[in-house]
C-alpha cells in the first residue's frame, strides 16, 4: 500500500488548521456583542441638592447601559435657571433644566411660551420643606405648645403660631426659657434670591403673612401688601448661603442650633447625611431634630425637557432602580411611584409619612416675591 506523500500531509494539516482558526474566529464573533452606539449626551442645569444623586456611579451606569444616556449635570439655583433667556439657553446648548420647585417651572413656562417646540415637563422627585432644630430649641417650643410630637415618632411645628406670635414680634429665646440659646426667634435659611430651599421658606411665610391662614396661596394684591414684612424677615437673616447643599452642611458643621436654633431645608438633606455618616449617624441625630411645618410646602423636582433627548431622560429617571436609589441613598421621595417610600427605612430620624401641605403661589406672585428678595425697592 502506497503511503501519502509528505506534500499531501502538509497540505492536509494546513487545511485543518485554517478550518480550526476560522471556527474559533466565528465562535468569538458570536460571543462578542456588536459595538454599542455611543450614549446620547444630555446637558442639564439643576438644583445643587441633586448633585450627588447625579454623580452616583450606579445611577450613571443605569442611565448609560439601560437607557443609552450620559448626563452632564451642572448645579445652578432654581430661579437662576428658569430666568435664563431663550437665547442664553440655546447658546449654552442646554437640553434641560431641573429646578427644585413647581413654582420655578411655572415661571419658566410663563416666560418661554412657544420657545421650545419639543418642550415637556414632569415632576419625578419631591421633598417637603422642614425646619431643623437642636434639642434645646425643640424642648422650648414643645413647652410653649408651638411644637407637638406625633405618634411618639416625629415633630410638627405650628408655622402660623411660630411666625406671627414669635418671629414677627421679635420674641427671644430667653423669653421662652430655652437653655443656652440667645437672641430673637427666627428661622434661618439659604438666600431666597439664590436658593430654592430658602425661597420655599419665604413662600410659606408669605402664605401666612398675606392670608393669615397659611393654607392658601395669596393673590398678587394680597402678596404686595405683605412684601415689606417679607423683606424685613429677609434682612434680619444677615449673610446667607447661596446653595441648599452647602448651607445645610455649614449649619451642621458650624454649631447647629448654636449657629441658628431653627434652620429651614429639605427633608432629604438629613436622610442623605445619615446614610453617608454610617456608624456615626447616632451621634449626628443626637443633636438634630426634624420639625415638619404645619402646613409645609413640597419642593417638587420637575425636569423641564427642551428637546427629545431630555424627554428620554425623563423616562429614564422613572426607572424603579433609580427611584429606589434616590430614596434610600439621597432621601428624595418618589413623585411617580405610589408607596415607594417607606419612612421605616430610616428609623432613627423620625420621619412623617404624610403631611398637610399648602400650595405654592402662582407665577405672578412668585416673580413679585423674588424681585422683592433681590431688590428692596421692589417691595413697595
Amino acid at each position: 500500500m502506497r503511503l501519502p506523500s509528505t506534500r499531501f500531509l502538509i497540505g492536509l494539516v494546513t487545511v485543518i488548521a485554517v478550518c480550526v482558526v476560522a471556527a474559533l474566529l466565528w465562535q468569538r464573533s458570536q460571543d462578542t456583542p456588536a459595538t454599542a452606539a455611543p450614549p446620547t449626551t444630555v446637558t442639564c442645569l439643576g438644583g445643587s441638592e441633586k448633585s450627588e444623586l447625579m454623580a452616583d456611579p450606579e445611577v450613571k451606569r443605569i442611565l448609560r447601559e439601560d437607557h443609552g444616556l450620559e448626563v452632564r449635570f451642572q448645579p445652578v439655583g432654581s430661579y437662576e435657571q428658569v430666568q435664563l433667556s431663550t437665547a442664553d439657553i440655546k447658546a449654552r446648548k442646554l437640553d434641560c433644566l431641573w429646578p427644585s420647585s413647581a413654582s420655578a417651572q411655572s415661571v419658566f413656562e410663563a416666560q418661554h411660551t412657544g420657545a421650545f417646540p419639543d418642550y415637556r415637563a414632569e415632576n419625578l422627585l419631591q421633598s417637603p420643606e422642614v425646619i431643623y432644630a437642636g434639642p434645646r430649641g425643640t424642648d422650648a417650643l414643645l413647652r410653649k405648645g408651638i411644637v407637638q410630637r406625633r405618634g411618639d415618632r416625629y415633630f410638627v411645628v405650628d408655622m402660623k403660631g411660630l411666625l406671627l406670635d414669635h418671629v414677627v414680634k421679635h420674641n427671644t429665646w430667653e423669653a421662652l426659657g430655652a437653655a443656652d440659646l440667645r437672641g430673637p426667634i427666627s428661622v434661618a435659611s439659604t438666600d431666597p434670591a439664590k436658593s430654592n430651599s430658602g425661597f420655599t421658606l419665604t413662600q410659606l411665610q408669605l402664605n401666612i403673612v398675606a392670608t393669615s391662614d397659611g393654607f392658601s396661596a395669596p393673590s398678587l394684591a394680597q402678596a404686595r401688601k405683605a412684601l415689606p414684612t417679607m423683606r424685613a424677615l429677609h434682612d434680619a437673616q444677615g449673610l446667607q448661603s447661596r446653595s441648599s447643599d452647602s448651607g445645610f452642611r455649614e449649619w451642621l458643621t458650624q454649631g447647629g442650633e448654636f449657629k441658628a436654633p431653627l434652620y429651614a431645608g429639605y427633608e432629604n438633606q438629613i436622610i442623605q447625611q445619615v446614610v453617608q455618616s454610617g456608624d456615626t449617624s447616632a451621634t449626628l441625630l443626637k443633636n438634630v431634630r426634624v420639625l415638619y411645618p404645619d402646613p409645609t410646602i413640597y419642593s417638587d423636582h420637575p425636569v423641564l425637557a427642551l428637546d427629545p433627548a431630555a424627554g428620554q431622560l425623563i423616562d429614564a429617571l422613572k426607572d424603579p432602580k433609580i427611584q429606589t436609589i434616590a430614596w434610600k441613598r439621597y432621601g428624595f421621595r418618589s413623585a411617580v411611584q405610589v408607596g415607594a417610600n417607606n419612612v421605616a427605612d430610616f428609623p432613627g430620624i423620625g420621619l412623617a409619612d404624610q403631611l398637610r401641605a399648602a400650595p405654592a403661589p402662582a407665577a405672578d406672585v412668585t416673580l413679585a416675591l423674588l424681585s422683592c428678595m433681590k431688590d428692596t425697592t421692589a417691595c413697595k
